[in-house]
């Protein structure tokens, strides 16, 4: 028994050391078919501890881009059902870190994932050059849950510092300072999630929730409050795309479905 018990030791620190020591290129551009429409570039390092230069997502409505991804191999996501690594990234002038999963059935989970990012960089995410932003964006996923591509669910909170936002779509340039603006993102029933959104300090403050069913469907509810010393050119836009709703207040009320852009 003790010689059986040797040659399974050997066996297992064979293992792991191959595991440890096996270079990543290899494997990542096995998966590379299976993952997209995720591109990964520059990878190199071992299998449990390496890096990637870029990762790219583009799913033809939002391309994303993240750079300098490093992964570490994290025991503990076996106890959770799956096999898993710590990964730091950077990206949009800020960067982050956090852990992901790939869980036995082929979910990825995302959890305790922190990051921040220069707001003026996520203007190149926007499908045309509609608007202008300033200020930081720091945020908090909790968890997210991906099943066959699709979100099922996430959790988190997102606070833009100072948040400005410039747009000339609707004719003259319209500056709306936000103040402190924050957002947070809980799950409910049936794959359903509540979108609550509020800001202070600014020249206007916003108040409201958008709730968004697992089918794409959503109810907003929006209340918007110009300061004494908001701009003519805000309050104009917002007497001509919103509601009054007495006291100087405007809402949105709106029920539409994201998949269909409506």
């Amino acid at each position: 028994m003790r010689v059986v018990r040797l040659v399974l030791l050997g066996m297992l620190a064979f293992v792991v050391t191959i595991a440890f020591l096996f270079p990543a290129a290899p494997l990542i551009e096995k998966i590379k078919p299976d993952i997209k429409p995720v591109e990964l570039a520059g990878v190199s390092g071992k299998l449990l501890n390496g890096q990637v230069s870029s990762v790219n997502y583009d799913d033809g409505l939002m391309p994303i881009e993240i750079k300098d991804v490093t992964w570490k191999f994290a025991a503990g996501a076996l106890l959770k059902g799956g096999a898993g690594a710590n990964i730091t990234f950077k990206g949009y002038g800020g960067g982050g870190d956090g852990q992901v999963r790939r869980q036995w059935n082929g979910d990825i989970k995302v959890s305790d994932m922190t990051f921040n990012v220069e707001s003026k960089e996520l203007e190149s995410l926007l499908p045309t050059p509609v608007a202008e932003f300033t200020g930081d964006i720091t945020g908090q996923f909790d968890q997210v849950h991906l099943a066959n591509q699709l979100l099922q669910t996430i959790s988190g909170q997102l606070s833009w510092n100072n948040a400005v936002i410039v747009t000339r779509i609707y004719g003259p340039e319209i500056t709306a300072n936000l103040g402190e603006l924050d957002i947070d993102i809980v799950p409910e029933e049936n794959a359903a999630h509540a979108v609550t959104i509020s800001s202070a300090g600014g020249d206007l403050a916003v108040d409201g929730k958008v709730l968004v069913a697992a089918n794409g469907d959503y109810q907003t509810n929006m209340l918007f409050t110009p300061s004494a010393t908001a701009p003519q050119e805000l309050v104009q836009a917002l007497k001509q795309l919103t509601q009054p709703a007495g006291g100087g207040l405007y809402k949105i009320e709106h029920n539409g479905n994201m998949n269909q852009g409506t």
